[in-house]
């Protein structure tokens, strides 16, 4: 679909505000990344984040082996309404939010209020979920809704595999939740959610990716893209599963949708030529965790280090405003670095940008 028709669909099915908002958040990034002289103008005049991530819970009823939930000792927390109502007001030109973190957000009891909060105020709203728990109901709330985008965390393409990986799982239940969502959006006739499939490449599975694209064929046509990651970072207790993708897999992955007219898109941790960390634009889209720690983006996520995570944090939105936050002298200080080609001590394992400045 081109940009024209593309703009023209939103339009019908979702009004001005609300495309004017995705248009505004696709866009920007493009724009803002292809243009050195506007990021450091961008950094040296921060405007305020209209784009923010969320963590609404960090409970979970799986123990997949290549997450850091896994191997945590942290109590587990749930964000409640209230507070999580706080912080989206805090951000009144809001267009995008994406409420992923490492927790399973519908466990969290008040997690649909949330999202009917942000969806009534028509911001784009982003998840990634493993559908375990994405039953009719929930997925006919889903698409009165209007959720935008989501992302089905699935990382195999057969019963074994899947259940090694998401461990406490039932595969039987998910492909069952994941073909009820897309045969109710085919019988509403339903644009949204736009669905995408989620791989995560490791050891154990990267003998499945080129079967995992006849498997979403079978369940979505050219409907749904896919989206390959790797491991965002290799720490130790994760060190047996990690893998580079080598390029010969990337290029028969390409091949192979290709000849079944399926899209795909890297996530920005595969390419092994990353771009400067003094091109970084991630820290505009804050990430806040559960218990109100802000830190500059997702991206230090998964790195079995969420303890200095959070003593590296910017702040916290429950004990002061984030405007507060924002011009104060941690963030300050995070883009001065950037300005003077140093990495923030945040940023030192980042897995999307060169932490080798020169």
């Amino acid at each position: 679909m081109n940009r024209i028709a593309r703009t023209l669909f939103l339009l019908k099915h979702t009004g001005l505000k609300a495309t004017y908002n995705k248009a505004y958040f696709y866009t920007f990034w493009a724009w803002i990344r292809g243009h050195d002289t506007l990021r450091n103008i961008y950094l040296k005049h921060p405007p305020y984040p209209k784009y923010i991530e969320i963590e609404v819970t960090t409970r979970c009823n799986l123990k997949c082996i290549m997450c850091e939930h896994t191997y945590w000792n942290e109590p587990a927390k749930d964000m409640s309404f209230k507070q999580f109502k706080m912080i989206v007001d805090q951000f009144p030109g809001l267009v995008w939010i994406g409420l992923t973190g490492i927790g399973e957000s519908f466990i969290n009891k008040d997690f649909m209020k949330m999202l009917e909060y942000v969806k009534s105020k028509d911001i784009t709203v982003e998840l990634y979920d493993t559908f375990y728990f994405i039953d009719t109901k929930t997925s006919k709330q889903l698409i009165s809704l209007g959720i935008d985008q989501m992302l089905i965390s699935l990382d195999a393409a057969t019963e074994e595999t899947y259940e090694s990986i998401r461990v406490g799982s039932d595969y039987d239940k998910v492909i069952s939740n994941v073909k009820g969502i897309f045969a109710l959006k085919a019988t509403q006739d339903a644009p949204f959610p736009e669905m995408s499939f989620h791989y995560i490449i490791m050891k154990n599975n990267i003998h499945e990716v080129l079967q995992y694209i006849d498997f979403v064929y079978s369940i979505a046509g050219t409907s749904a893209p896919i989206q390959f990651s790797q491991l965002l970072h290799n720490h130790e207790k994760i060190n047996d599963l990690f893998i580079e993708i080598p390029q010969e897999t990337i290029d028969a992955i390409e091949c192979k949708a290709s000849s079944l007219g399926i899209t795909i898109n890297w996530n920005l941790d595969v390419p092994n030529n990353k771009p400067s960390m003094n091109k970084c634009i991630e820290w505009n889209m804050p990430f806040i965790f559960a218990n109100g720690d802000v830190i500059p983006c997702c991206a230090s996520n998964e790195s079995g280090n969420r303890e200095n995570q959070k003593k590296l944090r910017l702040g916290n939105i429950f004990e002061k405003p984030f405007r507060d936050i924002w011009f104060g002298y941690k963030y300050q200080k995070l883009r001065n670095g950037l300005i003077d080609k140093k990495v923030p001590v945040q940023c030192v394992n980042c897995c999307l940008y060169d932490t080798n400045l020169k």
